[in-house]
């Protein structure tokens, strides 16, 4: 049974970023709902300084919402209690003690920055991609602009939301297993990397940012690392984190912590980041698994390449549509008009990361499958022999579907991406709303007293 779980995890091993570029599928939300469009600029201030000013607080908020996330989360992995977070009046490590009892990585750079939308420019400093990531590899930080802030400078929620969505594709989530060869790894609890590749360099994130809360039972009686993923922990931990500081009056890192929740929301629109493999049943991944054991291992070893490539291909089209609509300031593209808020959306609950936000995905998993297949080349997502990345195919993607399947196939896939994004935008409409009414509960309780 350990072999065909270790085998069944495999099928899983190259997924694992998402959207490409999470400000394009964040902002026209943002920039719609009026509690974020409507707020005042806001001060910059350093991590530093947010955490020195409320370091007592963050002690007794940090362990309450430790038991909080152990009582109420999914096959929750514990804290080790002597990553504890200790008010100890030290600047120089006051950033690892929080890193540490946030468990991210603790080399996150943690700038103050913002990330412009595709063609949109502005004259501030410009900083370089790896002033804000610890990956080697950012590519879609190459074709956006950076801009430099600093302490004291004014900025739009609306802007600092909108970058911060895209911060844990940075390195946020990297090397945080025993077996990630980083020393925090060995101590943060979460034992062996479940599953993704520990030898790619983003793969050590796939677990943070994938979850499967809606398989078969004997999927997950065969494969229990499937119950092991942490977005919903991330959710949660950064809505309270978000809350704590509107609550102390540090509104700066009160709308990054929510754009960094946000993110994992946004994983949770896109079908392969909670479902291990989309276009196959239950026993067909059984039946993979099983003749690997016997030794016929092309199977397995197809599945995985045409996930990836499948995968990828979606991620490519999404990125390129988006960006020449936002570079031709064409927001009535249906993909931004997605998501344009036009009214208050779902009351958010706890338990709707699970119940709701991860299964309207699931259920759309097998049809967005069949549209890959329809309308992309069968070079990119039906041949197992062919790494798509490898193809340098991207730029000319959105014509290849074209002459691929017509205006019709063009067509149906940005109506199925337009769906996806349509659930984001009430489901990261729900999560913002819920923070904002906890910030004007608190703002109303404070004038009381």
């Amino acid at each position: 049974m350990r072999t065909l779980c270790f085998l069944l995890s495999l099928l899983i091993s190259a997924q694992a970023f998402s959207w490409s570029n999470h400000t394009l599928v964040s902002h026209q939300l943002l920039a719609t709902l009026p509690q974020v469009r409507d707020s005042a600029p806001v001060k910059v201030e350093s991590l530093e300084s947010f955490l020195l000013a409320n370091e007592k607080a963050l002690e007794v908020f940090l362990d309450q919402q430790e038991q909080w996330m152990q009582n109420n989360l999914w096959h929750y992995a514990p804290r080790p209690q002597d990553l504890a977070f200790k008010a100890t009046g030290s600047k120089d490590d006051i950033r690892t003690r929080f890193a540490h009892a946030i468990r991210v990585n603790p080399n996150t750079k943690w700038p103050l920055y913002l990330q412009l939308l595709p063609g949109e420019k502005r004259l501030s400093p410009v900083i370089k991609p790896g002033s804000v990531s610890t990956l080697k590899n950012f590519d879609h930080l190459v074709s956006v602009q950076l801009v430099q802030l600093r302490p004291g400078d004014k900025a739009s929620p609306v802007d600092i939301v909108t970058t911060a969505t895209d911060e844990p594709d940075h390195g946020l989530d990297i090397g945080l297993f025993t077996d990630s060869n980083t020393d925090y790894g060995k101590v943060y609890g979460f034992g062996k990397q479940p599953f993704g590749n520990p030898n790619l360099e983003y793969g050590t994130q796939a677990p943070f940012h994938m979850g499967f809360y809606h398989e078969s039972s004997i999927l997950y009686a065969l494969g229990g690392f499937l119950k092991q993923t942490y977005p919903e922990y991330r959710i949660q931990l950064f809505k309270q984190l978000s809350e704590f500081a509107f609550t102390q009056g540090h509104d700066y890192w009160g709308w990054r912590f929510m754009g960094w929740g946000l993110h994992y929301l946004g994983d949770f629109s896109n079908p392969y980041h909670v479902m291990p493999v989309p276009g196959n049943n239950t026993m067909t991944t059984l039946w993979v698994g099983l003749k690997n054991i016997i030794g016929f291992p092309e199977g397995q070893n197809q599945a995985i390449q045409l996930a990836s490539n499948r995968h990828t291909v979606l991620e490519d089209f999404q990125s390129l549509v988006m960006s020449q609509a936002y570079e031709e300031n064409n927001i009535q593209h249906p993909t931004i008009q997605a998501l344009t808020r036009q009214k208050a959306a779902r009351v958010y609950e706890n338990g709707h990361i699970v119940t709701v936000i991860s299964q309207q995905a699931y259920e759309k998993a097998h049809d967005i499958h069949e549209v890959l297949e329809q309308t992309m080349p069968e070079q990119y997502v039906d041949d197992p022999v062919v790494e798509y990345s490898e193809l340098s195919a991207k730029s000319s993607l959105q014509e290849t579907v074209l002459k691929t399947s017509g205006e019709d196939g063009y067509n149906k896939l940005i109506n199925i991406i337009t769906d996806l994004l349509g659930g984001f935008s009430e489901n990261g409409a729900s999560y913002v709303e819920a923070i904002l009414s906890a910030k004007t509960f608190q703002n109303d309780q404070a004038k009381l007293d």
